[in-house]
């Protein structure tokens, strides 16, 4: 598998927008960590036949699997890194391999050449998640990158800034996006490991409509 590896002769001058795809575990990782599922916590209402009374509890059983599943990319327990992306002005680079220890070393050497890392939702689920996922790899996570209850100073989080100090504001980068008149997404975060495995470049494309995204918030919150 191909890497796009930073460049280590990166300009230091300039602000690096990021922004990470995640996938789930394979099926057959997952299927292991699946909850146990308890028939007793089915209603059956006014159900009496034993027959429907079984398919119900077949669909819920079901649906019970396939909702972790749907749900494991969003969990650095039960996801990995599929792709990440980096944006300076309009220098892109996707880093992505199968082997996701040497992914992540490379986006923290991307982190030791840049001066001012920018993304969307970055403290609650990117950072997070690629933390927790170098922990797993054993890669070392540059210290200075959250400090106790901190982030490094030149971490900026765009949602962050949208909220204002109100975590009840809430809004997508796609919302934010076309209520600032600067583009939208063009697909779901959500569909993304299905179209990395089936369209690479269609994947990557989408990555980088993102970045570009939060590139142009940035610049208009004057972020940058």
């Amino acid at each position: 598998m191909t890497t796009s590896k930073a460049n280590s002769n990166q300009n230091k001058t300039v602000p690096t927008i990021f922004d990470i795809e995640t996938g789930p575990l394979p099926l057959a990782e997952l299927e292991a960590m699946i909850p146990a599922f308890d028939p007793a916590e089915v209603k059956t209402g006014n159900i009496k036949d034993p027959a429907k009374i079984a398919e119900k509890l077949a669909e819920s059983e079901r649906r019970h699997k396939q909702d972790f599943i749907e749900r494991a990319a969003l969990d650095p327990l039960t996801g990995r890194v599929l792709a990440i992306g980096t944006l300076s002005y309009d220098k892109y680079i996707p880093i992505y391999d199968d082997d996701e220890a040497k992914m992540l070393g490379d986006f923290w050497m991307a982190w030791e050449e840049s001066i001012q890392m920018i993304g969307f939702n970055i403290f609650s689920f990117d950072l997070p998640f690629l933390i927790r996922r170098s922990w797993k790899h054993r890669v070392k996570v540059p210290p200075e990158v959250r400090r106790g209850r901190y982030w490094a100073e030149r971490l900026i989080d765009l949602r962050d800034v949208w909220q204002m100090g109100n975590r009840q504001d809430h809004g997508s980068l796609d919302s934010i996006s076309k209520h600032m008149g600067i583009g939208a997404k063009t697909g779901d975060g959500k569909d993304f490991a299905t179209l990395f495995n089936t369209d690479r470049n269609a994947a990557l494309a989408y990555l980088k409509n993102d970045l570009e995204l939060t590139w142009k918030m940035a610049d208009r919150m004057g972020v940058i």
